[in-house]
């Protein structure tokens, strides 16, 4: 067991087809965790351990492992590049300590790129850069660099370069120890052979040591003495000045390499060591009392106590795998932990480090540690955890509304059971997961991330939960909200067996923007309706929230506040009370203007010059607004955004368009009112 200073959380992130899975894979087998390199082509990496992942070549869901290197302890997360899977970066992201973001050495940032650095942004991740394939034809170190500094608005730099370009690319030179690093073939790269800096690249070298100096040298005012004496600088002061402006996130380190030729992984480890933050290093965590709702501060140490947060589920026969990120205090196999979002104790029956899908038992887990845990009941994603005489509550991650959706229906009766729970642990395994009920055509309608996000999950239905069903074709996930704010009152008298049922409620409905989901508050006091029957009126309301009234679609950025309610002693009723809620938000929606929504996406789409035009102008015909457009090496970057409902399926229009060479990538950014001709379509 490592000592808690040399434990690093970290997660590797990167646009699709970076490498990102490739340098983890190098990771395990120079650390000997693995012994034979795997390959995300052949479908033999071990991070990707899916049968979906092995057939695309992608990396679905982010995969956490543990290794050692150098007496130091790895929990490394491999994360998705696609932005479908973006929700298992955020949930990764919010409990790393460290990130190492991998850059294609051809296309440097990407659109995905810039997705998961501004998650990492949101969570405070110190982060190293990495610029991969280097080897490739077209590829420039310089020019990655430079792109990571203009598009990601970060301070990157490179503490190595690279000796050789494109085919010719064989080590790096490392500018703090300023000697040469090749990775000798033979041995796959884990034979490292140290040299001098051979002459034509000195000057260039020196050049850039100067500039990693000067940029170091912000971060220790004695270094800075020394580099303007002009005196030799100390390389240990180097290097703890580079670790201090790692930390504070105003300095990127920036490696080199080739991944797939074995090139340059063993330097990256040895700077996720140096610069990266242990568990200790951030002393403290925030959060806020689930009863007061004042802040809690609680040192990062095992003595503390227990302050834990979940942020991963995946559904298991055998029980439910959840996976913690322990902050403060131990846990122990079989020991009860106290919930703070459903105030309920759970059992951690079994602990585990994860090694892909291996697992991997341990009696007890202390602050800094990540694991999967069997035996909750009551727990889930975004939960925290801690003991009930200290209670705390983690912020959870937050994940985005789904912007997709598809019908889905049993091929025979007896499959609906088991397709309706087979949809349950889909949606607990995966937050941007949704399905739900038409309360129309009695259809299953199911909700995700994109078109790939809802094939993956089509696939898992048929082979890992053998549920035969009928899919329809995807379609764009529309929203609805209010113009204004109502007020509606719902009145129920209705008699049932007998007896009579009575109920009163008044609500109103208000417009609330910032809201990514729609809430319920109650104003009721015990005096004007008893307290049992307070669940039951916010229950209506949330029902008729839920059922999206006429429209049916679901309803966002908007807040339900129960302002009144009637009581009749031995005729008000649990039944009453629901439905009148119900009846008066329904009435308070008709009044306050429903407006329909639609998703909207943020593009890049990268294309050779001679089809600009034409795909530019198609685009604006769709709606499309161009931001941005830049010219590099012949390629055309077009940034913007565009509604979901012109693009659909757009990639195989682009690549007719530019006879294949061109790509494009969409990442959901808003939902905004549909123009009026589109909303005609719709019935009001």
């Amino acid at each position: 067991m490592a000592p808690r200073q040399k434990i690093r959380n970290i997660g590797i992130m990167a646009h699709i087809d970076a490498g990102k899975t490739t340098v983890s894979e190098r990771m395990l087998f120079y650390s000997h965790k693995e012994h034979r390199i795997g390959d995300v082509d052949s479908g033999t990496a071990t991070m990707d351990w899916m049968p979906e992942e092995q057939e695309r070549g992608i990396t679905i869901t982010a995969a956490a492992t543990t290794f050692y290197w150098n007496d130091y302890r790895f929990n490394l997360i491999d994360t998705p590049g696609h932005v479908d899977f973006t929700a298992e970066v955020e949930r990764a992201l919010r409990v790393l300590d460290g990130a190492v973001g991998v850059f294609c050495g051809t296309a440097g940032v990407q659109a995905q790129s810039e997705t998961v650095w501004r998650q990492a942004d949101r969570y405070n991740v110190p982060r190293l850069a990495f610029v991969n394939k280097l080897d490739r034809v077209g590829s420039d170190f310089f020019r990655a660099v430079e792109s990571i500094r203009s598009r990601l608005r970060a301070n990157a730099v490179p503490i190595q370069i690279s000796l050789g370009a494109e085919k010719g690319f064989v080590g790096v030179i490392d500018l703090i120890e300023r000697k040469v690093i090749r990775f000798d073939d033979d041995s796959l790269g884990e034979k490292l052979e140290e040299g001098e800096i051979p002459p034509e690249y000195q000057e260039a070298a020196e050049g850039a040591r100067d500039k990693l100096v000067e940029a170091a040298s912000e971060f220790d005012d004695e270094l800075l003495e020394t580099y303007l004496s002009g005196e030799e600088v100390d390389t240990e002061r180097l290097h703890a000045a580079i670790r201090v402006g790692t930390l504070s996130q105003e300095l990127v380190p920036v490696l080199c390499g080739a991944a797939l030729r074995n090139k340059g992984v063993q330097p990256l480890m040895d700077a996720v060591c140096r610069y990266l933050p242990a568990p200790e290093d951030a002393e403290t965590i925030c959060g806020t009392s689930p009863h007061s709702g004042k802040e809690v501060i609680r040192q990062l140490q095992r003595e503390s106590p227990l302050a834990a947060l979940t942020f991963k589920t995946v559904a298991d026969p055998h029980g439910d795998l959840v996976y913690v990120r322990i902050y403060s205090g131990v846990m122990e196999a079989g020991a009860q932990v106290y919930n703070s979002r459903t105030e309920k104790k759970d059992r951690a029956q079994k602990i585990y480090l994860m090694h892909a899908n291996d697992r991997e038992a341990v009696e007890e887990a202390g602050a800094g540690e990540i694991v999967a845990v069997v035996g909750f009941k009551d727990t889930s994603t975004g939960d925290s955890l801690s003991v009930p005489s200290t209670t705390i509550l983690l912020e959870p991650p937050t994940f985005p509304e789904t912007v997709v959706s598809m019908a889905i229906e049993p091929v025979t009766i007896a499959d609906r059971d088991r397709l309706l729970e087979s949809l349950e642990k889909l949606q607990r395994e995966d937050p941007t997961f949704r399905w739900r009920s038409d309360k129309e055509t009695g259809q299953l309608i199911v909700s995700g991330m994109g078109e790939l996000h809802l094939e993956v999950l089509k696939d898992r239905l048929l082979r890992e939960f053998r549920v035969e069903a009928v899919v329809g074709t995807p379609r764009v996930a529309y929203r609805q909200t209010i113009r204004k704010s109502a007020v509606g009152r719902g009145v129920f008298e209705k008699q049932v067996g007998g007896k009579t049922h009575y109920a009163v409620v008044n609500l109103r409905v208000e417009p609330d923007p910032e809201a990514a989901h729609p809430s319920v508050e109650s104003h009721l006091t015990k005096e004007a309706v008893p307290l049992e029957f307070h669940p039951a009126i916010e229950d209506g309301a949330r029902g008729a929230l839920a059922a999206g009234g006429i429209l049916g679609f679901p309803l966002i950025q908007l807040r339900v506040v129960v302002s009144a309610a009637e009581f009749r002693p031995g005729e008000s009723s649990l039944l009453a009370y629901t439905a009148a809620a119900s009846r008066a938000f329904d009435q308070a929606l008709e009044v306050a203007e429903t407006v329909v929504l639609e998703p909207i996406m943020a593009f890049e789409i990268e294309v050779p010059e001679e089809y600009y035009g034409s795909i530019s102008g198609d685009f604006v015909r769709r709606r499309a607004v161009i931001q941005d457009v830049e010219l590099e090496q012949g390629l055309r970057l077009i940034r913007g955004t565009v509604p979901l409902a012109e693009v659909f399926g757009y990639s195989n229009t682009l690549r007719s368009l530019s006879q294949g060479r061109g790509t494009i990538s969409l990442e959901p950014q808003a939902y905004a009112p549909v123009p009026e001709g589109v909303a005609q379509r719709f019935r009001f």
